[in-house]
């Protein structure tokens, strides 16, 4: 598929846009794929950014003065994502425990009034912690909040919500839900761990890999991806909450 696609703009321009967008797009298929199991998965990950990032570039408009990279970030990471709903990487099971973890957490919270930390979750749902840690590994493709989330928040579809997040929307109320739900988001990853802070900064703004956090906190590599589900999980529960008051 990623042959197919790059061969069909051969000595274009958007070759040229697609060889430079390759790095980013392996570097994200390894992040997305993390801990699964599957020696085919990074191959078809890398296709459907390849193919994200070709939707991309047909509906990028320079004139508005937004970077392709960021524009077609979305689309790909979405695309990404759409392969790995299509082999139901997170099935029911999946979702059903997630859920069930989230409402404990945020029971939890109401009782201690901070967040729990994963001994008294795995206490709470009768579970030894090291089994507890070991069933994080069944959510590591867990998001804060994915863009079928924000559709269903806003009432829009995927394409508006993209522009939204990228200030080009034409509905200020939609706008500003996505808008009042970031400054929710921020002011919840407050109250993580400095641990989960950490992590999570590394990851998601400073690009890191579980094994180059591992090497910075000193930890090992499974024990970052625990500490990395636990705070989405945190983060998700405590998202749930406050837009449910």
């Amino acid at each position: 598929m990623l042959k197919k696609a790059i061969e069909a703009y051969t000595k274009t321009e958007k070759e040229r846009i697609i060889e430079e967008f390759v790095p980013i797009i392996k570097a994200l298929a390894l992040k997305v794929a993390k801990g699964i199991n599957d020696e085919t998965l990074i191959d078809d990950l890398v296709s459907a950014g390849v193919l994200g990032l070709l939707e991309a570039m047909e509906k990028y408009e320079p004139e508005k003065g937004i970077k392709l990279k960021t524009y077609a970030y979305l689309r790909i990471r979405g695309s990404m994502i759409d392969e790995l709903r299509s082999r139901d990487y997170f099935p029911r099971s999946a979702r059903a425990k997630a859920k069930k973890i989230e409402k404990v957490i945020r029971e939890l919270e109401g009782k201690l009034g901070r967040l729990p930390e994963e001994d008294e979750v795995a206490s709470y749902l009768e579970m030894d912690r090291d089994e507890y840690l070991d069933m994080l590994k069944d959510f590591a493709n867990l998001s804060v909040v994915s863009l079928d989330e924000l559709t269903d928040l806003t009432g829009e579809d995927r394409e508006k919500v993209i522009q939204y997040i990228l200030d080009e929307g034409d509905n200020p109320e939609s706008m500003a839900e996505i808008r009042e739900l970031e400054r929710i988001i921020a002011e919840e990853f407050e109250k993580l761990t400095e641990k989960q802070r950490l992590v999570l900064s590394l990851y998601y703004k400073d690009d890191l890999n579980m094994k180059e956090i591992a090497q910075v906190i000193g930890v090992t590599e499974a024990r970052v991806c625990q500490i990395h589900t636990q705070a989405i999980l945190n983060l998700r529960a405590s998202l749930k909450k406050r837009l449910r008051s």
